[in-house]
């Protein structure tokens, strides 16, 4: 788009004007316009799609904040040391070190999360006191690795928006406080609105957008700044593929989540960091394949007869782990075959995990009796069950990227039941350790009619009928984007922030390296850093604009 990058020599004739212009009506977005309003900023949010949300209409909403002040209410210790360590050894365990002054990770991912935990329960507590955010306070859900010695304050950091009632809710209810607390605040929404660029100043500051709408191109001039939170790239096949090496499918992310930002970025010449990563779970590949709206991620695989086996019938994994940490299995790479065998993995499970363990919470896969049952296959024996699961993978064709089951697959399956009966009976799983971290027990939920030692393990039936369905690994959303400060700034190819542009949320470059910290791991970050922005930005100078430029 050659036309977006010339140099524009008079005034331009505006659209709409506000002090302050939010891409994306997100929770990210949502949560910097009602501080930005608050703080008596005129605030728009610009949304792509034709309803606001995105994301958190299909999200837990669990906010994950250190030492936030119910934990300090209740007496619970939570260490700025222990925090950070805590980050910094989950997100980059190949470069932690204790000793040093970043406790080796890169000095802007270090700088992140101690603002992170320094702003976090502030942050939270400033939207409860704004009447934003009602909230409930989940005291016993473990850190995802709070079995690793690392973690000294095992529990505690977990908040979610409070129904009426005070019982916890979920991301519709997040959107609904957050969107009323903006509208009391005169916050004005527009949906429909795919930004296409940002206009710049004589000086080089963000000083607008231009808007696509089923009207045509609108110009909205951002008087002090514009913050992008639009989220990341995991519904754009093309940067998909070449930054994620067609790894990763699309997940259960907002549908334009199109790496909008990311486009505009490069234009300006901005660096991208971390566009490798991603914030993954595993789907299922039928599901995925019809480009189903409602998709979610297998984040509680269900049951305690079941495994996970891979096309020649062997566990490769826990598969009661957190999900993040359930796809790494997925894109293990065969040297000797030189193929990603395990792209497809096999959930096999019995009769009795079927009639226990029914529903689809959490992205479970074992359907109601009069659910939808067409990514299952079954049969009497092992043997029908492998020959139906590898029909379905021939009728699949290239979105099974050519896997089939091996030819010794049944035998081998036999072998991984009869050593994983043992260890059910035994109550130890000497393989993956399935069973031994807390969290796992949250994902699994109640135990039922289980007499074993490990109530996440029960033996296999030695009797059909028994059941499978094909999963593989997608991308909940991407972690890649332009590196933001503390405040939200985007940082330009001089490593210095360009005024008046600011990113929160999944847009921008994530310090989170592999892992997956904890459950609110987004969102406890988006309040923390949409109140550093929102501050931020409503402290920028009011721009008189002269000659304009966009890209």
């Amino acid at each position: 788009m050659p036309e977006l990058i010339q140099t524009l020599t008079r005034e331009l004739d505006w659209d709409r004007e506000s002090d302050v212009v939010v891409v994306g009506g997100s929770v990210a977005g949502f949560t910097v316009a009602v501080h930005t309003a608050e703080l008596g900023a005129r605030t728009l949010i610009l949304e792509k799609a034709d309803a606001v949300g995105g994301t958190a209409r299909k999200a837990a909403a669990w906010m994950w904040v250190p030492n936030n002040h119910f934990m300090q209410e209740k007496g619970i210790p939570d260490s700025r040391t222990d925090a950070l360590r805590y980050l910094a050894r989950m997100a980059r365990p190949a470069l932690y070190d204790e000793a040093h002054p970043t406790l080796g990770v890169a000095d802007w991912e270090y700088e992140l999360f101690e603002a992170f935990y320094d702003t976090a329960g502030t942050a939270l507590r400033a939207l409860e006191e704004l009447g934003a955010l009602r909230l409930v306070h989940l005291e016993d859900i473990p850190n995802y690795y709070s079995h690793h010695p690392v973690d000294r304050v095992p529990t505690g950091r977990v908040v979610l928006p409070a129904l009426e009632n005070g019982e916890p809710g979920d991301g519709v209810e997040f959107m609904r406080q957050i969107e009323a607390a903006a509208a009391v605040r005169g916050v004005e929404v527009e949906t429909g609105h795919r930004i296409e660029g940002v206009f710049l100043d004589g000086d080089g500051a963000v000083v607008g957008v231009s808007a696509r709408t089923k009207d045509g191109v609108a110009r909205v001039r951002a008087r002090r700044g514009v913050v992008f939170c639009c989220g990341g790239f995991s519904h754009d096949e093309e940067l998909r593929r070449g930054h994620l090496g067609g790894l990763l499918l699309a997940g259960c992310a907002a549908r334009t989540n199109e790496g909008d930002f990311v486009r505009i970025m490069r234009r300006l010449g901005v660096p991208l960091f971390n566009m490798h990563a991603a914030y993954m779970a595993p789907v299922l590949l039928e599901q995925a394949r019809r480009g189903d709206p409602e998709i979610s991620g297998v984040f509680s695989v269900p049951g305690d007869s079941l495994i996970v086996v891979n096309k020649e019938g062997v566990r490769v994994g826990n598969e009661k782990t957190t999900y993040n940490d359930r796809t790494m299995p997925h894109l293990l790479f065969d040297v000797g075959r030189a193929e990603y065998g395990n792209f497809l993995l096999f959930p096999v499970w019995d009769q009795r995990s079927t009639d226990l363990y029914p529903g689809t919470a959490y992205g479970t896969f074992i359907p109601e009796p009069d659910g939808d049952w067409s990514a299952v296959v079954s049969g009497d024996t092992l043997e029908e069950l492998a020959a139906a699961l590898d029909a379905r993978l021939a009728s699949l064709g290239s979105d099974a990227r050519g896997i089939r089951l091996a030819d010794g697959f049944v035998p081998a399956l036999e072998r991984t039941i009869e050593r994983f009966n043992g260890f059910a009976r035994t109550g130890k799983d000497e393989d993956f350790g399935r069973g031994d971290a807390p969290i796992e027990l949250v994902f699994h939920g109640e135990i039922k009619q289980n007499p074993y030692p490990n109530g996440l393990l029960h033996p296999i039936s030695d009797r059909g009928p028994y059941y499978a369905t094909i999963l593989a690994p997608s991308a909940i959303e991407t972690k890649g984007g332009p590196r933001a400060t503390a405040q939200g700034q985007i940082v330009g190819a001089d490593d210095a922030p360009i005024p008046g542009l600011y990113g929160v949320g999944n847009c921008v470059a994530s310090p989170s390296g592999q892992a997956y910290l904890a459950g609110g791991a987004t969102f406890g970050p988006i309040v923390a850093f949409a109140y550093l922005a929102a501050q931020s930005i409503v402290a920028e100078p009011v721009r008189e604009i002269g000659a304009a430029a966009i890209a």
